[in-house]
């Protein structure tokens, strides 16, 4: 039985091999010599860490988060590593990631096929930062000295100011929110649970800075929604 396994696995990664599928993108590791490290591309990079704001396909959400499509137009790649080190506005430094991870994210985005043998791993705090940049900040805030967000309206109630949250609601409650999508507020219920959790988790490292507790009562939220 296990020697028809292992001929069944050498078959069908020979298979794959055959048909075009990179050793990357079956999650192979590879042999450097020494020890084996698994390789990671520029696409997936950017896909972990990038995505969030800019979207899979690259195209953003002008003027918010813009495209990156044909950044090589408008930045030298020196530039966009620079700038994927330091941050800038509403986005946030990834100096956590290795010199090697910036620089096949930004080859990638130069329509070059770059990889990493590094892989950082981005904590749920770091993810659910990013996630709320990408789907929350746009109304909310994280503190009451933050400016008014460009898509805030005066629909009856001001929406809420999201750092310790914690403090109003427990992860569970908080899912819920997402996934209802309360008053004039849309559903997140394409997120998953894990980013649902993660925005939590980054939101609860603010917990001391919540400083609108009429914010989230909700009071004009039901006079204009009949809740």
């Amino acid at each position: 039985m296990k020697k028809y396994i292992a001929f069944t696995l050498v078959i069908t990664v020979t298979f794959m091999l055959i048909s075009g599928f990179s050793t990357e993108e079956m999650g192979l590791t590879v042999n450097n010599g020494n020890d084996e490290v698994k390789k990671v591309t520029g696409k997936e990079l950017f896909i972990n860490n990038c995505s969030a704001c800019h979207g899979i396909d690259r195209q953003g959400n002008p003027p918010t988060f813009p495209s990156l499509v044909s950044i090589s137009d408008r930045m030298g790649k020196d530039q966009v590593d620079g700038l994927l080190k330091s941050g800038r506005n509403l986005m946030p430094s990834f100096s956590h990631l290795s010199d090697a991870e910036r620089n096949a994210i930004a080859g990638y985005l130069f329509g070059e096929k770059t990889e990493s043998e590094v892989v950082t791993d981005i904590t749920p705090v770091e993810n659910g930062k990013n996630l709320f940049i990408a789907n929350c900040s746009r109304c909310h805030r994280l503190t009451s000295g933050d400016p008014q967000p460009p898509d805030q309206r005066d629909y009856g109630m001001t929406p809420a100011i999201l750092g310790g949250i914690s403090k109003k609601h427990d992860p569970e409650t908080f899912k819920n929110i997402l996934n209802a999508g309360p008053c004039y507020m849309p559903s997140f219920v394409s997120l998953s649970e894990d980013d649902k959790e993660d925005i939590y988790s980054f939101l609860k490292t603010l917990e001391n800075e919540y400083a609108d507790e009429k914010s989230m009562t909700g009071r004009g939220c039901r006079m204009r929604c009949g809740r």
